[in-house]
């Protein structure tokens, strides 16, 4: 009966020692020292292509004739950019709308008539003829509504992965930095995470209300120069000290 309960006591003890070691082990884990820090980075590019988009805008009493009339400005817009080499692949409809215009005249809804717009989107792998196409569309009746500066998706992904890549090791730097000031060396990576990741294509013009400003327009096509793009990303990351 004395050896059983010897026995208990050494199985208590011994239950006892692989908690306490379990509890301390686990209780070191938890404080040990980490570090965070943010990282960032900013890349440059020259566009890839550009893109204008452009509007034909006709109004008329009849649906009809006013149809009619749009058709014939946007065919000598289109005409006019394949005689300069475009592609018709490279010249996309963007939106066809018909609708009946009305005005208000001494409290009466009236029909002014109807207006037919068509959108097109032209596409400029050659930045210089930029200027050329906003004023091919200019002097064949169209209406410019903006002019954007662009990036493939190829080459976005590209410049994303390079700057996530910078923004990775920017963060480490700091890591090491803040690490070696307070004493300490930078131990492994716990974590890293990417906070945010930005591209804009760049809109070099942008027409306001009617988009009518025939003048602006063409003395935004007199200025057009090639614009840089930035690609931005951010990221956290969490390291041990050691």
């Amino acid at each position: 009966m004395e050896l059983g309960k010897n026995a208990m006591l050494v199985i208590l003890l011994v239950a006892f020692v692989a908690i306490g070691a379990y509890v301390f082990v686990n209780s070191d884990k938890s404080q040990q020292q980490v570090i965070a820090s943010q990282g960032s980075a900013e890349i440059t590019s020259d566009a890839d292509f550009v893109l204008v988009y452009a509007n034909i805008e006709t109004s008329n009493i009849s649906a009809q004739d006013a149809k009619d009339a749009n058709a014939v400005i946007s065919d000598e817009v289109i005409t006019e950019l394949v005689k300069m080499g475009f592609e018709r692949k490279d010249i996309e409809t963007e939106n066809f709308n018909i609708y009946q215009e009305y005005s208000w005249e001494g409290g009466v809804q009236k029909s002014k008539g109807w207006k037919a717009t068509n959108s097109l989107k032209v596409k400029i792998t050659n930045l210089d003829r930029t200027g050329k196409v906003v004023d091919s569309v200019v002097n064949n009746g169209g209406l410019v509504q903006y002019i954007s500066f662009e990036l493939t998706k190829e080459h976005e992904n590209e410049l994303k992965a390079q700057a996530l890549e910078q923004a990775s090791e920017d963060a480490r730097i700091k890591a090491e930095a803040l690490a070696k000031g307070s004493g300490k060396k930078l131990g492994s990576l716990v974590s890293i995470n990417s906070n945010d990741y930005q591209y804009y294509p760049y809109r070099y013009y942008e027409a306001s209300g009617a988009t009518t400003d025939v003048a602006s327009v063409k003395s935004a096509a007199t200025n057009i120069q090639p614009k840089s793009l930035t690609v931005t990303a951010n990221v956290q990351a969490t390291y041990r000290m050691k």
